[in-house]
This record gives structure tokens, sequence and C-alpha cells, in this order.
């Protein structure tokens, strides 16, 4: 028999479950301990695939210690992408590159194995300096003097003329836009010529502090759900606050997985997207400033620095092309010179997309499922498909209660087909109405539903190092939470469709 013609062709990447976001470019980080591992596992055969079993056969590191578990499908699509997420402790997980094992059976074949890589980065904070670091294979990159918009004392109001009733968050939960720090590159080793190594050999050293932002933000969030202790570091830094502030909301209620910390998660990470739009997809000040400044030659660079600070006219929101008036100054310190070169340009988001598109049923009778299409379009009008997106949508119930389900275009349940630009999901009414009734709700009147999209980083291995680096992933290409520094606005978390439970 021949192998099953299944297999990850693309980098996992890393989940946080309190959250329910993918971390800035699918990167693990072991300040946070309990991480999912998430994979699209591809039938590449032209027919579909009956009885496939899926499990994470090992990872290349004794310290990352996954939770068992096989995933069954009764049938697998011609050319679906399956995802597939196993919790993990992250715990004493080892900075740097590591291979992940997975394998998949299917009837008929025989198992087959599939190795990818993972990146995982270690943060901490030193409550000392008020300096975080973040620490790969390649060196450390310390973020200190952040600056940022701090949330407004209406955080979580409806602002003027709204009635309250459809958010709250707390101002400890507010995302930060920053809006400036101080980055200082410590390569491991020294090094000889313009450039350095990149981090992991791929992303711009502004994913490192991408992560280190909305590490800081997680963290709170994750102590705010489940207590004290869950992370590794301490949260006690802060942002030198610029006006104005920002402001928006999130939903009210608990429910499984908590999903207002679910929004929460999802604004912080929308606000620290902010730091990879100043600092450019093309070549980020770190690069940028390396070919500006070629040390002579026989010196080694010791250290890099860039200080940089940027006015955002308008709030950073999901798939929106907002600019970034940025001016930045790099430092290349070496064994024989330092170098200096200084920039002053206004950048613009990349991470577009077009308006999203739902369906959902307008009435369901008590107690069929609840479920909802989504297409997500770029900004040229194509659809994203299969594993380009990692997606997911809340269900509101009538009186407040939220439910957190997984979107896939893998052809199964809802989705119409695998790979059509289609995202489905659904809601079990009928294991809802128990958590339901937990909180005194019912499961008869109009829900809401609001969905979120992640772009996915499908940057084949071997890609040359500044070409895989100006490909990232884990950005929010659409939300139905919006930030905003006008707090006369109303609300803005807007449900993309409703439907009647009779």
């Amino acid at each position: 028999m021949s192998d099953t013609p299944m297999q990850v062709l693309t980098r996992p990447f890393a989940i946080e479950p309190v959250t329910n976001i993918m971390l800035p470019d699918g990167v693990f980080d072991n300040a946070i301990y309990g991480l999912r591992i998430a994979a699209h596992v591809t039938n590449r055969s032209g027919n579909a695939l009956n009885n496939v079993t899926v499990y994470l056969e090992s990872v290349g590191d004794p310290g990352i210690v996954p939770v068992a578990r096989t995933f069954f499908f009764a049938s697998v699509p011609a050319g679906a992408a399956m995802l597939v997420m196993w919790n993990a402790d992250f715990q004493h997980a080892a900075p740097g590159k590591r291979l992940v094992s997975f394998v998949a059976k299917a009837d008929g074949y025989t198992p087959r194995r599939s190795i990818q890589q993972i990146f995982v980065s270690q943060t901490r904070f030193d409550s000392a300096t008020n300096t975080y670091t973040c620490t790969v294979e390649e060196g450390t990159l310390e973020l200190s003097k952040p600056q940022g918009h701090l949330p407004g004392k209406r955080w979580g109001s409806t602002g003027a003329g709204g009635d309250g009733k459809d958010c709250r968050c707390p101002p400890q939960w507010g995302p930060i836009v920053p809006t400036g720090m101080t980055l200082v590159w410590t390569p491991n080793p020294a090094y000889a010529g313009t450039h350095g190594e990149l981090p992991f050999s791929d992303p711009w050293w502004k994913i490192l502090a991408i992560i280190i932002a909305l590490i800081a933000a997680l963290v709170a969030i994750i102590a705010a759900a489940l207590g004290s202790g869950k992370a590794s570091f301490s949260v006690g830094g802060t942002f030198e606050e610029t006006d104005p502030s920002v402001h928006c909301c999130t939903p009210k209620g608990a429910a499984s997985g908590k999903p207002e910390f679910t929004v929460a998660g999802v604004a912080s990470a929308i606000a620290s997207g902010a730091i990879v739009a100043a600092c450019s997809d093309l070549a980020d000040p770190f690069w940028r400033g390396q070919e500006a400044t070629p040390p002579a030659a026989g010196e080694l660079t010791l250290g890099e620095r860039v200080v940089a600070q940027w006015v955002l006219p308008e709030a950073p929101n999901a798939g929106q092309p907002y600019t970034a008036d940025i001016r930045w100054q790099y430092d290349r310190f070496t064994t024989g010179a330092s170098y200096h070169h200084t920039v002053s340009e206004t950048q613009v988001n990349v991470h577009v997309a077009g308006p999203v598109e739902t369906d959902t049923p307008d009435v369901v009778q008590a107690f069929e499922p609840l479920w909802v299409r989504a297409s997500f379009r770029r900004d040229n009008g194509d659809l994203f498909r299969g594993n380009e997106l990692y997606a997911f949508v809340l269900f509101q119930a009538p009186q407040g209660l939220y439910f957190v389900e997984t979107l896939s275009d893998d052809g199964l349940g809802y989705d119409p087909g695998a790979n059509d630009g289609v995202y489905a999901a659904s809601l079990n009414l009928k294991l809802a109405y128990r958590q339901l009734l937990q909180y005194g709700q019912d499961v008869y009147g109009s829900w809401r539903v609001f969905v979120f999209a992640q772009d996915v980083n499908l940057t084949k291995p071997g890609t040359p190092p500044e070409i895989a680096a100006q490909h990232i992933g884990g950005m929010f290409i659409a939300s139905a939470i919006e930030i905003t520094f006008d707090d006369s606005l109303p609300c803005p978390l807007k449900a993309q469709a409703s439907i009647v439970v009779v």
C-alpha cells in the first residue's frame, strides 16, 4: 500500500486558548505556559479519503509537553485542509526552531509522517528597568521606553448616545496602541559584514517587538481570566501615555472559553499590529539600517539599536490601510566604530482586506444548530481560501452569553466545498442550552454573530530569509470590533449577522 496522501504542508502556528487568537506570525512564546499547536493537514489526492486519523507524534524539545489527542474524520474531501490543534505546556520550552512530527492514516493507505518546524521565543520582563527581553537562538531583543495610546477613562462605554448595555471592558484589559519604543538587538554571536542573521532565519526583528507588546497584553488578560501565576514574567510594565486615548468595547458575559477575553485579546492584537504597519513589511528599520551602515573590513557588530516614534492619524483597525508617520534612528555598534542612520517617512498597513460577506439562516427552530458561512476578500477582490486564514466566530445568545467556534473552509459540516472561499461554523444549541441554564438564560430570541479572521504565514521552507521575512502571518484582516480615538462615537462592536431562534 502507498502512504496516506495527507500532509502538513505549512508551518504550524500558536493559538492562545483563553483569547483564542493566533500569536504574531504564529510564534510560540514560553512566557505563556499553555498554548495550542495548530496545523492544517491537507488531502493532497484527487479523491476523498475515508476514516482518517491524525495525531501529533512528537516534538523535538522535551520542554514542550503536548496533550495526546487523535483526530478522526469519517471523510476528508479532495484537496481539503483540516485544521487540527493540540494543547501543550511550553513552560520549559527552549527558544529556537523545533521539529514537530504529525502522522495521518486513511483507509487503504499506510500511515504518513509530516515534519514541520515551529518557532519558539522567550519573553521576560525586568521590573527594575521596565524592560522587556525576547530571546531567540540568534540573539536577544530588548524593548524599553515604550510609548502608546492608553485606554481612556470611558473604555467600554458606548459613547455619546449609547445605553451601555452591549459593552463592558475593564480598563486593565484595554489595548495599548504602541506609538514608540527603543529596541536593542544583541546578536549571538557578533557578526562580520553588513547583515546579521534574522531571528529564526525568517521574520524581521519587528516581529519580536510585536510579540513582546502582545504577550504583555495577553498575560494581563490571562491573569484576569485564570488567576495569578499563569505566566512566567511580571506584567507590571508601563507605557508612557501619548494622546489621544484608545476607546472601544468588548461583549459582556462569560461562556465557554470566556469570550469577553477573546475580544479583549483581539483588540490587543489589532492595536499591537501598529508596530508591524509602522515598521514596514518590505524591510524593517534594522535591515534598512544595516544596509545604510556597512561596517569597515574586520569589524564585528556587537549590538544594534532602533529608536522609533510614530503618529497614527487614525486608530489601527483590522484590514484597513491606516497610515503611520514614523521617524526612526538606527545605530550600529562595532568593535571599531559606531554608525548611525535616520529616516522619516509614512508607512501604510499592507494587511488589508475587503468587506466580510456572511450567510446565516434568518430563523432556526430550537434546538437545531446555528450556522454561519463567511467569505473574506483581499483588497483586490480575490477570496481567501482554505488554509490561508485562521478564523472564528462568536455566537451571542439573546441575553448576552457568548460561544466561540472555529470557521473552516474544508468542505465539512455546513461548508459547501473545500477551498471555495467559504468558511463555515455551527453551534450545537442542545449543548449550548446546558451552559445557558447555568446563567439563567434561554435559547429563544435573536442571536448575534461576530466574525474574526487572521492571515496565516504560508511561506515555504527553504525560502531565502530576506524573502521569507516579508511574509508575515497572524495579522487580523477581519474583525467585528473596531478601535477608535474618538470617545464620542458609539460602541464599535458590530454584529455581521443575526439569527432568530423560535
